[in-house]
């Protein structure tokens, strides 16, 4: 789903630096792409000649400087970062691969509008349309845009050139540490000494990143994959002045190729299911006509934005799952979709491999260097989404990273600490485990149960579905948000969402993450020692 930030150029950034033959955990390999990394190699080597090299726009780095900030990461967040640090009066380095911005990202308007990025926007839909069965259409009233990826990149790197930020243009191989001067190392020898690291490198930037305790968390990183084609076709089906959201029917299963705009009648359409499947059982109930296949299958989705210039974009999603649904079944998928729906790719523009890891343990704050963007956790474990909020948190941190640059006596951990405080307080932590309990929950849902739950999301109140999207509920409302759910919710999910809760490690985590500081408040402390005078003693 083109929501978001995916791996993009944290792949050509960071080197692998774990030793080879060296056993990497899970959570690492799932960050870099697990079993999809080829695609998502591929990917991040895209090419697009239309965006201007960033040598063209930067001055050279002085290795001989120090810097106060090195940024390694030359994508959305990175870039972003850097010139917020820039306008603040920092000497910045940004260190990566000079390569243009590769993937689709779609985002809500009014997010855009807020950060005033509005003019970076390729176009805009004044709602979005959801279907979660045949007869089961959803409008969501909520304008949605696509970015420009050449917009955004020329104006986030025209705001480096107007603040000085210089630029190294190699691959980073590692980090060394030091209380005052770190070395930033890259695989042609060349070397960035700066105060402070800032790793902005994508999710593969965490192998430059440590992350807490992955075996008290307990929970595996997931992941979000997505294959796309830009295009154009024979015929659009669907309402070309409005974004398509989410299409869960299951049309991609091309047992009925050329059918799926017909209504079919219930008794049929089993009997159909059944002889073509060898009398498998296809629904939990008579009435479950919109499960066409296995009841242990991976849902997915069609995402599609119809485009001004006679183009579309097609995607074929799987919101969430571990491991990953491949590229190979969604692109399958995909093209059973378009013959089941009759329709055919005239030219073929672009493919896009899309991956996201998402939830997975945040990064350890007592670090010395710093992460932001994907690298640093700020992918919506429920949505993917995170271009918006890092170019929202970019001043925020920066700001941050200034104040504790100007402190006496600064050290590079006392300066990312202070960044650090602004990323993952205890108050963002407590939204995290909320956001992670809603992302381990639809990662277990079959079609049905998916269905229902977005039915039930988007006849929420309006502030309550667009602040969960948007990141924007407080720990307090989210917690009003799962009561407002679970009333409106049919008592199958209500059973579901009790169970989860109760069964499983995301719900022990988000009791104990909400409950931390008030058992920490009534933990015993130790007796501090008294000296009192022997005037002062009282007989025994």
């Amino acid at each position: 789903m083109a929501m978001s930030m995916a791996i993009g150029k944290g792949c050509r950034t960071c080197r692998n630096v774990v030793e080879e033959g060296k056993k990497t955990s899970a959570n690492r390999k799932t960050r870099r792409g697990g079993r999809e990394r080829a695609h998502v190699k591929k990917q991040a080597d895209k090419m697009d000649r239309t965006q201007t090299p960033i040598r063209e726009k930067l001055r050279a780095a002085n290795q001989d400087e120090l810097a106060d900030v090195a940024v390694v990461g030359c994508g959305p967040a990175g870039v972003a970062l850097a010139s917020e640090l820039g306008r603040r009066g920092a000497k910045v380095t940004l260190v990566g691969p000079d390569a243009p911005f590769v993937n689709n990202y779609g985002v809500w308007l009014d997010e855009f509008q807020e950060i005033g990025m509005e003019d970076c926007l390729e176009q805009v839909w004044d709602s979005a349309v959801c279907y979660t069965r045949e007869d089961k259409e959803l409008e969501v009233k909520r304008p949605y845009a696509r970015v420009c990826r050449k917009k955004l990149r020329d104006k986030l790197l025209q705001r480096c050139e107007e603040t000085n930020v210089t630029f190294l243009s190699s691959m980073v191989q590692k980090v060394e540490d030091g209380t005052h001067e770190s070395r930033v190392v890259c695989v042609d020898g060349n070397q960035i000494r700066a105060k402070v690291v800032a790793v902005a490198a994508g999710a593969s930037g965490a192998d430059l990143i440590q992350y807490e305790d992955e075996a008290e968390h307990a929970l595996a990183v997931a992941s979000q994959t997505a294959y796309g084609i830009e295009c154009e076709v024979d015929s659009y089906p669907w309402p070309k002045d409005k974004m398509l959201f989410m299409d869960f029917r299951r049309h991609h299963t091309g047992l009925w190729e050329g059918t799926a705009l017909r209504r079919r009648e219930e008794t049929g359409l089993m009997a159909e299911q059944r002889q073509e499947q060898g009398g498998m059982k296809v629904g939990d109930a008579a009435g479950d006509t919109h499960l066409w296949g296995t009841e242990k299958e991976v849902p997915s989705f069609l995402y599609a934005m119809p485009m001004a210039d006679g183009k579309v974009f097609l995607e074929e999603t799987c919101l969430v799952a571990r491991p990953g649904l491949p590229f190979d079944v969604l692109k399958r998928r995909l093209e059973g979709r378009l013959r089941a729906m009759n329709i055919k790719v005239t030219r073929l523009h672009d493919e896009e491999w899309s991956y996201i890891p998402m939830g997975g343990p945040l990064p350890c704050t007592a670090q010395q260097r710093i992460a932001f963007g994907a690298a640093a956790g700020l992918v919506h474990p429920a949505t993917g989404y995170s271009i918006a909020r890092s170019l929202k948190e970019a001043p925020a941190v920066a700001e941050a990273l200034m104040a504790g640059l100007g402190q006496a006596d600064a050290t590079a951990h006392t300066v990312t600490q202070c960044g650090w405080g602004v990323l993952w307080s205890g108050e963002r932590k407590r939204q995290a485990s909320f956001h992670i309990f809603g992302m381990e929950l639809l990662a277990q849902l079959s079609l049905k149960e998916i269905n229902e739950f977005f039915e039930t999301f988007f006849i929420l109140p309006e502030k309550l579905w667009r602040g969960f999207l948007s990141s924007k509920l407080s720990s307090l409302e989210l917690l009003g948000f799962a009561l407002v759910f679970f009333a409106y919710a049919p008592n199958t999910m209500r059973f579901k969402l009790l169970e989860h809760l109760g069964k499983h490690p995301a719900g022990r985590l988000m009791i104990l993450t909400y409950t931390a500081q008030l058992r920490h408040s009534v933990e015993p402390q130790e007796p501090a020692e008294v000296s009192v005078s022997p005037q002062q003693r009282v007989p025994l």
